[in-house]
Formats: C-alpha cells, structure tokens, sequence
C-alpha cells in the first residue's frame, strides 16, 4: 500500500499541489514569499556549523502557532547535547520565530519533491524528527522512514470532526502517512483511542503526555511588568476589556454590545487587537465605529500620546496582545466564528475569564475552559450581550470566574520533558 501510494502521489497528486502552489502565489504574498525563501535551504544548511559528535535534531512547525508549542520541547533538548533545526512551511512562522540562539538552525521545509527532500536528508544527517501536532509530507516521512530516521508527532490530536477519515481513499492515504510515524504523543485519551482505533495494524507507539501549548503559555507569562504596558493614567480605575485576534465576524457580535454598555458602566476601556492589523482593516473598522456607534470613542495605541478618555484603543501593531490580557479583567478572544479559535489560554493565565465562539473547531481547549467554568461560549449577540454585562457589573462573579482560570494549569506542566525522556535520545 505505501508503495501504491508513493506511486500516486508523486505522479498524480505532488504535480498538481506545486501548479496549485505556483498560481496561487501570484495573488497570494505569503505564497510567493514562501517560493521566495526556499531558494537559499541548502546554502543556508551547509553555511551552518553544527557541532561534530551531537545528533541533528529537526524540530518542524507549520505556523508560529505551532512553533510556539515547540518552544518548550526546544528548551529542553537545549539542556543535552544536540544540534536543533528549526523548520517551518509559512512564512509567518518563519518570519515571526524568534530565536536568538546562532548554534540553532531556522530553514523552511524544502517543497516535498523527492529530489530535494533527498538533499535535505543528505546534508542534516538527521537522527530524529519530532513534527508539531500536523504538517505531514509524504515524501519526507517516505525518506525518513528509508533512512531509519526516527519521526514523531508532538501534541498530535484526533479530530473527530475530520470527514476525511470517512472517505476510503483519501482515508488510506492518511493511514500511510501516519503509519509512518514512529511515536504519535497525543494530548488526552480521546485522542488516544481514536489513534489506536485508525491506526490497528501499523507499528506507531502512541503515548499519552499532554499539550505543550499549557507550558508555552505558563513560561511566557513569567516576569510581565504591568506598568510598562501602558500608562497608569490610562488605566487606572477602568474596567479593561481587551478583544484579542478579532475578525470581521467577531466584531460585528462585539461592537454593537459595546456601544449598549457603555451606556451603563462608563468604565469599561477596550483593547481591540485585531487579527493581522494591517492599515487597509485598521482603517474599515475606524470607518465602521464611527458611522455606527455614537458611545464609541476611538485611539490607536500608537497615538496614546494623544489619548482624551477615548473608550476603544485599537493596537495597531503586533506584540502586545499576551502583555495587554495581564492587566484585563474579561476578554475576548477571536477566530471561533471565522478561521479557528486563537490562544484562548493566554489570558486564563493571568486569571482573566474569557469569551469565546466555537464553531470553527480546532482545539480542544474550549470545552477544557468550559468545564473549568472560566471560559464562556458566545453564540450570539444577545447572549454575549447578558453575560458580559452580568461578569462587568459583579465584581465577585468575576472574582470566582478568576479563581477558577487558576485551576486550568494544574496537572498540565511537564508535557515537553515527557516527550524528551519517551525519545530515549
């Protein structure tokens, strides 16, 4: 079967995804920039010193989201003698990634011809390679699998929701793809059976350890100064609400509950942060406030020099989101309605109760926060509009949602050091 495949998707469907790719970078910058950076992969890999004696390490992550899973893992391969690369397949993985670290290598993921995934092994020489949650390309894993290079998933979750793991065929080739893998590290028992069930027959060593997404989160959130967020003058004696990685869908739920609150509680001062604030949406949602709610009041956080009690601030960069929840009281974070849910964990670790929709499904963190009775499901205007108002006005409604986001990371640190040790590397 793996051969049937290989067969196929090299003469079939590899030519059609790299036409699809071409075209689509035409109007697509992130395509064409990500055309642009894979030029120099290989000069880039030989230029890099890597340190004879140690085992080559890859550490793939599709996005910065991903990536940002990775870190924890990342640091703890640091602790023993490794060479780490860092590989990404978007550019704003690649672009966003910080590392400050010269002895670690950032490259993107080569186009998944056999060719060139064959140079790529040729020159890393790689011992393991540990995939963050997803991402998997057949003719690497194939190579891999030839080379005896140990490949594993990270943070691998089964989504039940997936209808592709309903039709025979496409339902095979992802069986190929992971039985591929040698160790699948999957985040709960859910995801555990499923994988098992899908998997009956392959030799994949599938463990249960947890997310890393929770240490990444906890790590993050040490050491913020609150006073070298935003002025005190600002701040001081309002009601902080900030709206993190909203889209058009989430706004268009938000601001019009914003405008009726404000009527009532003349406190509340709002942090909008929008998903990719570039000038064009900056400028629609400006133009959309102030054609359609009179109680709205409008800066951006680049002009706070300027600030006269303006209610929203639209942050108009990016970087200052995960700083921002630490000094709110409620949020609000975006993606549910549009393209998937964004880090909903972010501000539960600095004790803020945050709202939510989910009817994109991509994470399983949202029925967790649920169940730990700090995450709060928007479904609707109206029903936003009842428990926001009802979490704004009672201070110790707010206080209890808030000591129970305290409970969400007990038990869920130590995912990174547990995948390391299952490595036996």
């Amino acid at each position: 079967m793996l051969r049937f495949w290989f067969v196929v998707y090299n003469v079939k469907l590899l030519p059609l995804l790299w036409l699809f790719f071409k075209i689509y970078s035409f109007f697509n910058s992130k395509f064409k920039e990500g055309f642009a950076g894979r030029k120099d992969i290989f000069s880039r890999i030989t230029s890099h010193t890597f340190i004879p004696g140690r085992k080559n390490i890859l550490i793939h992550s599709s996005s910065l989201g991903e990536y940002q899973q990775a870190l924890p893992i990342v640091e703890e391969l640091k602790k023993g003698n490794f060479n780490i690369i860092l590989s990404f397949f978007s550019p704003s993985g690649y672009k966003n990634s910080k590392n400050t670290d010269d002895s670690i290598l950032k490259i993107y993921l080569p186009f998944d011809s056999v060719w060139k995934v064959r140079k790529f092994f040729d020159l890393l020489n790689l011992d393991t390679i540990i995939l963050m949650r997803y991402d998997l390309w057949f003719n690497f894993l194939y190579e891999a699998k030839k080379r005896r290079t140990r490949t594993v998933i990270a943070n691998a979750r089964y989504d039940e929701n997936d209808r592709t793991w309903r039709i025979p065929l496409v339902k095979s080739f992802k069986k190929a793809l992971f039985g591929m893998i040698d160790k699948l590290f999957v985040i709960d028992d859910e995801d555990y059976l499923n994988y098992k069930k899908e998997l009956k027959g392959f030799k994949s060593d599938i463990i249960k350890v947890g997310d890393s997404k929770y240490e990444r989160v906890y790590e993050a959130a040490k050491g913020f100064n609150k006073e070298e967020i935003i002025g005190s003058n600002i701040i001081n004696g309002k009601k902080v609400f900030v709206i993190g990685s909203s889209w058009k869908e989430d706004e268009e739920i938000i601001l019009p509950v914003l405008n009726k609150i404000i009527e009532i509680d003349s406190l509340l001062l709002t942090f909008l942060v929008p998903h990719e604030p570039k000038e064009t949406k900056l400028a629609i949602i400006e133009k959309n406030i102030a054609s359609k709610y009179e109680n709205l009041k409008v800066i951006r956080f680049s002009n706070l020099s300027n600030y006269k009690d303006e209610n929203i601030i639209i942050v108009d960069s990016i970087g200052k989101l995960t700083k921002l929840y630490s000094i709110a009281c409620l949020s609000y974070v975006g993606g549910g309605f549009r393209s998937g849910l964004h880090n909903i964990l972010e501000p539960v670790i600095f004790n803020v109760p945050v709202f939510f929709s989910n009817e994109v499904k991509n994470s399983d963190e949202d029925e967790f926060l649920i169940s730990k009775g700090c995450g709060i499901l928007v479904e609707n205007r109206n029903g936003f509009y009842r428990d926001f108002r009802r979490l704004l006005s009672d201070d110790e409604l707010r206080k209890q949602l808030s000591d129970k986001c305290k409970t969400v990371f007990e038990e869920k640190l130590g995912t990174a050091k547990k995948i390391v040790k299952n490595l036996n590397l």
